[in-house]
């Protein structure tokens, strides 16, 4: 069977079609994350594993490229730099928007938790001011950058 082109379509039905090829029948264990059908697995909890998808279509699956925004402090700044992880398809640091996702591994599956950042400026792509700049910027609990406005020194 196949997802119904008419009528109202369910997350169980399309769980169900994912799992078993039969939109509206078969047992679905609780809950379902729309993340999981679409990106396959269950990392985000869904009580079953599903297949990968529409592995040719970008920006899902999961399997992304990264690229990487380095020189991150957590806090004010007296902490050891990290670096977090975004998707290449963002282009330069520079380029973020509110709301776009962070990682903290280059895979880009495990999101970046509730944190305030700052990083220094350089004239490198991975970060989000040029040199001689700092900003000041948070990520939210699902990982989303905040945005902030480069200050100079």
């Amino acid at each position: 069977m196949a997802v119904p082109t008419s009528g109202t379509l369910t997350l169980l039905g399309l769980a169900q079609e994912a799992l078993y090829g039969t939109y509206g029948s078969g047992t679905i264990t609780s809950p379902i994350h729309l993340y999981d059908l679409v990106n396959g697995g269950n990392s985000a909890g869904s009580g079953n594993s599903y297949p990968t998808v529409n592995t040719d279509c970008l920006p899902n699956p999961a399997s992304r490229t990264s690229t990487t925004l380095t020189n991150v402090r957590a806090g004010m700044g007296g902490n050891a730099p990290r670096t977090l992880y975004y998707n290449s398809s963002i282009g330069a640091a520079s380029n973020l928007t509110v709301g776009d996702q962070l990682y903290t591994n280059s895979s880009l599956t495990t999101k970046e938790g509730q944190t305030a950042n700052r990083q220094d400026g350089s004239s490198a792509t991975t970060t989000i001011c040029p040199a001689g700049g700092i900003i000041f910027f948070d990520t939210n609990t699902s990982g989303e950058y905040q945005g902030g406005t480069c200050q100079n020194p």
